[in-house]
Parts: structure tokens; C-alpha cells; sequence
């Protein structure tokens, strides 16, 4: 579509999306307004449009006037880095507490998860077991898709959206519930340890189908945006 190099050359300068379509609008117009001009003038509509875009200028021109404004540069591309390492795992963690602690508020105003406290009923012990497994299988997958999306909308090297990643894979948040009549510390927990510590090891010891399964989600958005950049390359 029209002026769609120019976007794409816009966005890997760094500029932010909205500055991008606002621009982009901005030209569409403008080069309506040159066309009219062009056809009043005595030219037929194929003549006056490649006239008009002619008196507009080419990509490159149109590019530079915008990539001199610095106003115009977004966030992330000027600091990718206070982006794509601190953030990724706070996401992963709020998201997680937001869903947990409406499970722990339920099994906390039910007495549910007071020590020592007897069994819960059937049907919160298959709540806090399904929603925890929900919270492993996905947290960490939507995180980093969110990420890959935010690099991807920028046009930045995948080697940021590579760093989510792996950040969220290393440090390795996990919630679990267990509900057993032989252990009297029964209830759910959610946490995060770097995977060199023994505590996230013996978790994922303990539950290595689901542990896989999580690992092998989380890194789908990122192999997914490699690939659609290789496609991207290729067709160059």
C-alpha cells in the first residue's frame, strides 16, 4: 500500500507508532490535495498521480524531514533496555497475583487455608488446582507474546523480546496447589527462584510435563517473531 516503506522505515528509525500513522495520514492527504491540483491542471488522473507523489518527494526524503525530530523517537527505542529487562517479569508477577489472590481471597474467607485447618470442600480444591495450572501454563507465555508484540510493533532487534524471554525462564514463577489428607501445610502458593536455586529445581523435577509445556510456550512468540523476520528477509 502507499507509503508503506515509508512506514516501515520510519518505525525501525525508532519512531513511535502513533507519530508514524499520524504522518503517514498527514501525506495520504496531502497528496490527495497535489493529485486535484495535477488533474485542474489538464492531466488525467494516472499523470496526475504520479506527478503529485513525484512533487512530494520519495521515501527517503520523506523519512529524513521526520527521523531529524528526536521529539518524535518513542521510549522504547531510545532505552529498549529499561524496557525489555526490568518489566517482564513485574508483568508476569501482578498478573499472576491479580488471579491468585482472588483464589486465596475465596479459600481465606472460607477458612479454607488457615493452618491446620481440615480439607477444603471437592470443588475448591479443583478450583486452586485448575486456575494454578492455568497461571503456569500461561502467565509466562502471554508475558513474553506481549514483549515480542511490543518489539515487533517497533521493528527492534529480537534480541530484546529474546532478553523477556529468557529473563522470565530464568527466574521461573510457578504456583502450585496441594491439597493432601497426610499434609497438614496444605494450600496454594505462588513465587518465583532463579532456576540454579534448589527450590525451583526440585519444583521443576516435580512437575516436569508441565513445567516443559510452559517453557516451550513461552518461547513461541519469540521464535515466531524470528521466523516472520526471516520470511520478511527473504522476500527482500
Amino acid at each position: 500500500m502507499l507509503f508503506d516503506n515509508l512506514a516501515e522505515i520510519l518505525l525501525k528509525g525508532g519512531v513511535a507508532p502513533r507519530h508514524v500513522r499520524r504522518y503517514v495520514a498527514e501525506l495520504r492527504e496531502h497528496l490527495e490535495d497535489l493529485t486535484e491540483q495535477q488533474r485542474h491542471a489538464g492531466y488525467n488522473q494516472e499523470d496526475a498521480a504520479l506527478r503529485a507523489r513525484a512533487l512530494l518527494g520519495d521515501d527517503d526524503e520523506l523519512a529524513a524531514a521526520m527521523l531529524e525530530q528526536k521529539q518524535f523517537r518513542s521510549f522504547i527505542a531510545r532505552a529498549p533496555w529499561a524496557v525489555f529487562i526490568p518489566l517482564p517479569p513485574i508483568i508476569a508477577l501482578l498478573a499472576s497475583r491479580l488471579i491468585f489472590g482472588s483464589l486465596a481471597q475465596i479459600g481465606g474467607h472460607y477458612g479454607f487455608l488457615a493452618n491446620h485447618a481440615p480439607l477444603p470442600p471437592l470443588w475448591y480444591q479443583v478450583l486452586a488446582t485448575d486456575v494454578t495450572a492455568i497461571l503456569n501454563l500461561f502467565t509466562m507465555p502471554l508475558t513474553a507474546a506481549l514483549f515480542v508484540a511490543l518489539a515487533a510493533r517497533q521493528r527492534l532487534k529480537p534480541i530484546w523480546p529474546l532478553a523477556a524471554t529468557l529473563l522470565l525462564l530464568v527466574l521461573f514463577i510457578h504456583s502450585d496447589a496441594t491439597f493432601a489428607p497426610s499434609d497438614p501445610e496444605h494450600g496454594i502458593v505462588l513465587g518465583f527462584a532463579p532456576i540454579f536455586e534448589k527450590p525451583a529445581q526440585e519444583v521443576m523435577l516435580d512437575h516436569w510435563p508441565l513445567v516443559t509445556a510452559q517453557y516451550l510456550l513461552t518461547l513461541v512468540p519469540w521464535l515466531w517473531l524470528l521466523t516472520r523476520r526471516q520470511m520478511t528477509h527473504s522476500k527482500l
